[in-house]
């Protein structure tokens, strides 16, 4: 049987664009199934009282210009600052939650690629729906998409996530881009 990972994540999280980046080769390795779980980080933050890592001026300072420069490097990901940042998410994320499991995956990327690959503010229509197209943008404002995404992040908050990128593996929480390592270590100690 294929190990199931749920992979929790906002495109405004410039950790869960390096984690998403490392999805496929996850899966390559360890052949497990990684499901792609858009959640709407600024509200999963009010719901648990955390706050954005913003609050505090030399963790703002050093997360973009070390932490996350160095950590695209050794990625060897494209990084650039946005020209928006944080951005208004809660359209795409909710395009992404509407759409069917399988699809989220490429779409995800190329919004990632676009916001932190190339900088460009993934919160204004005249970016995202162009990637989005006509038919998933319009999506995104009705009721079912964002009932989805409200259950996709209260689904998160349930489970334990606490911010994003979120993994989880049979109920073992993996938070941040830099725990994947972790994971696979479980994933192929599990295959035996």
């Amino acid at each position: 049987m294929t190990e199931q990972v749920d992979f929790y994540y906002d495109v405004v999280s410039p950790y869960s664009y390096l984690a998403a980046k490392q999805v496929a080769e996850l899966e390559a390795e360890t052949g497990a199934k990684v499901n792609w779980l858009p959640i709407f980080l600024g509200g999963l933050f009010k719901q648990v009282g955390n706050s954005a890592p913003l609050s505090l001026e030399s963790k703002k300072r050093y997360m973009f210009q070390e932490d996350l420069p160095r950590l695209a490097g050794h990625y060897q990901l494209p990084y650039k600052f946005p020209e928006v940042f944080p951005t208004n998410t809660l359209k795409i994320q909710r395009a992404l939650a509407a759409l069917p499991e399988e699809d989220r995956a490429g779409l995800s990327l190329l919004l990632f690629d676009l916001y932190w690959g190339q900088g460009q503010d993934v919160g204004q229509e005249a970016v995202a729906d162009p990637v989005l197209g006509t038919k998933i943008a319009a999506q995104a404002g009705e009721a079912e998409a964002k009932a989805a995404l409200k259950e996709l992040t209260d689904q998160a908050i349930a489970r334990g996530a606490f911010g994003a990128p979120t993994f989880i593996w049979k109920d073992q929480l993996y938070f941040g881009c830099d725990r994947l390592h972790l994971l696979k270590a479980d994933l192929l100690a599990a295959k035996g």
